[in-house]
């Protein structure tokens, strides 16, 4: 009887086993706990100062007018008057220069005043002399064109050159353009006179008469002083 009472309670106790492994007798597992959800608090962003190079700060400009402040005037630019150098007084002319007898020529015409050299200024770099012979004179030959260089503001001088051929139409009418570079070291005068004089000739150089030398009727200037 014993051994049918431990019988049944060790049957009973392996049915137990085995209905506790059946899912539907399992208890419930329980879902796991979830921790809460962490809070996120947004950052406040950083005010950056960095200034923007590209931002030109321009102050206000703000006129306070006073009244009683009197109204300024415009100043008038104070001008520059150019100095004008006094020019020497010129030598007595040589008398080597003059033929006894009246004036034989008397000047048609001259291209221009001024002459000019150097290469910041326009103006005339030649002249071209007209004369007319006003009276015939026995054996003349040439009718020559002497002239030279003085300075307005020193005695330096170039010696008499030139003694160029003139042309003629052979009607008593002679003409001849002289260069800047016939004149003689031209160069080297800032502001001078081109002095001049007609000769007739026979045709071995024999002066049969001239005309008064001209020493102040044509100017060479270099550009800057006429352009300063």
């Amino acid at each position: 009887m014993k051994k049918f009472v431990l019988s049944m309670l060790v049957i009973a106790l392996a049915g137990c086993s085995v209905l506790q492994d059946l899912p539907f007798l399992q208890s419930p597992t329980p879902p796991p706990t979830l921790s809460p959800a962490p809070t996120v608090t947004p950052l406040t962003p950083r005010v950056s100062n960095t200034p923007d190079l590209f931002d030109i700060n321009t102050p206000t400009v703000t006129n306070t007018l006073d009244a009683n402040a009197p109204i300024p005037t415009n100043t008038p630019i104070p001008t520059t008057t150019r100095t004008i150098r006094p020019t020497i007084t010129l030598e007595p002319v040589d008398i080597s220069l003059f033929t006894p007898g009246p004036n034989p020529f008397i000047l048609l015409s001259k291209s221009t005043t001024q002459l000019v050299w150097g290469f910041t200024c326009d103006g005339a770099r030649e002249i071209k002399f007209v004369v007319q012979l006003v009276q015939p004179l026995r054996r003349l030959k040439y009718v020559t064109l002497w002239y030279r260089l003085q300075d307005k503001y020193s005695a330096m001088q170039t010696d008499w050159g030139g003694g160029v051929i003139m042309l003629d139409n052979d009607r008593g009418t002679y003409y001849y353009t002289v260069t800047l570079d016939q004149i003689k070291d031209y160069d080297k005068f800032y502001d001078a006179w081109l002095q001049f004089q007609f000769v007739a000739s026979t045709v071995s150089r024999k002066r049969l008469g001239s005309s008064v030398v001209d020493r102040t009727s044509i100017s060479l200037t270099h550009c800057s002083v006429l352009n300063p």
